[in-house]
């Protein structure tokens, strides 16, 4: 069972990169991503903030436009805060507004955060998450008492391969557009207009399949 996590390139410096190609069962791609910092088996969407830049995404309002954009664009979303220091990364900030954005994105936006002490962690971290979406996914087919059918295995995996689409989002293209060859053909206000694809990927995807 091999997990896949695509890595922005920006994030190289991280050194995360070379402990996930380390580890075994690990497919590490380091890219140019449209959302997030890393990608997991194609949907789940992570950002990456060391304590220092939580901190300064607050004062100057990154944070909740990143919140955002993960939502409107990812179907799965997680953020980790690396680090030790919060509480004292040396900016003048009110400890009222850190749990403040902690309390917001975890019950208003429905993002979960983790924290982690080091890259070691967080490299851990996304590899339990990898390991664990698997599972659950095979949960669903166990519970559901089924085996998917052959060709619509092929044809949700072919719409995976598709940016920013995973599992979820491949079975909700295929359901709205009933064959593959719609999807490829759809315009982008038609793809736009299945749920959890906005203007933004719809865009990317028809790059990739013009």
């Amino acid at each position: 069972m091999n997990i896949f996590i695509e890595i922005d390139y920006r994030e190289r410096d991280s050194g995360i990169i070379e402990i996930l190609r380390a580890k075994e069962n690990i497919i590490a791609e380091e890219k140019r991503l449209f959302i997030g910092d890393y990608f997991i088996n194609r949907h789940i969407a992570v950002e990456r903030k060391t304590t220092r830049d939580f901190i300064l995404s607050i004062i100057d309002g990154r944070l909740f436009s990143q919140a955002s954009r993960l939502k409107r664009h990812a179907e799965v979303q997680l953020m980790v805060i690396e680090g030790t220091d919060l509480f004292s990364t040396g900016y003048e900030i009110d400890p009222q507004a850190i749990k403040g954005a902690i309390v917001s994105l975890s019950i208003s936006w429905q993002i979960p955060l983790i924290f982690s002490k080091t890259p070691d962690g967080t490299a851990e971290i996304l590899v339990m998450a990898g390991f664990q979406d698997v599972k659950y996914q095979d949960e669903i087919l166990k519970r559901a008492g089924r085996r998917p059918r052959r060709l619509l295995t092929r044809k949700l995996f072919l719409l995976q391969g598709l940016p920013g689409i995973g599992p979820k989002m491949a079975k909700r293209m295929l359901e709205h557009f009933g064959s593959v060859e719609k999807v490829i053909a759809a315009s982008e206000h038609e793809l736009s207009c299945v749920a959890g694809i906005g203007r933004k990927k719809a865009s990317v995807i028809r790059e990739i399949v013009r």
